[in-house]
């Protein structure tokens, strides 16, 4: 999404052909043609946020974008979103933890929610991890990932932050 998250369709295009590792289109995913969009584009995983959408529209387009080979990343903010949304075709579960009433952010949402995610899901922790302090706390509870993006947009150079950022968290 280029208004929201600053990406174009273009970006996962170039992606695509410099690496060869999984590629998620971060995007508002509302319809099934968005989703022959980003297979088309060269990604490998979509994103689906529970807030924007009812959980019979979520479970249709995870369920076609999984007869498309695609990967499905569920967004969720609260519980009763993780507990209306959460279907047998999502692979990778996010916790986000911006509020978005209040735009507060806290760790704590992910802490909170992880404790009704099935142990085998494949579940990741996003927005407001600033430090490698944020990702030892959240390990503990079993976080297989971590989505950072505000963090290093917020930097002169993206790409040096995030390198400087993943060198040391490899170090400790």
């Amino acid at each position: 999404d280029e208004q929201f998250f600053g990406g174009t369709k273009a970006d996962i295009e170039v992606a695509r052909n410099a690496i060869n590792i999984p590629i998620l289109r971060k995007d508002f995913t509302l319809e099934k043609y968005h989703i022959i969009e980003a297979k088309s584009m060269g990604a490998d995983a979509i994103l689906l946020i529970a807030a924007a959408m009812k959980p019979n529209t979520l479970k249709d387009l995870a369920e076609f974008a999984k007869s498309l080979g695609l990967e499905v990343l569920l967004e969720v903010h609260n519980l009763a979103e993780l507990h209306g949304h959460y279907n047998q075709y999502v692979d990778v579960l996010g916790i986000n933890n911006r509020n978005l009433k209040t735009f507060e952010v806290s760790l704590e949402t992910s802490v909170k929610i992880q404790e009704e995610i099935p142990t085998d899901q494949v579940k990741i922790s996003e927005s407001g991890i600033s430090s490698i302090k944020n990702i030892h706390y959240l390990k503990q509870f079993g976080f297989d990932g971590f989505l950072i993006g505000e963090n290093f947009m917020k930097t002169k150079n993206p790409g040096e932050a995030c390198k400087a950022f993943l060198e040391e968290l490899n170090e400790g």
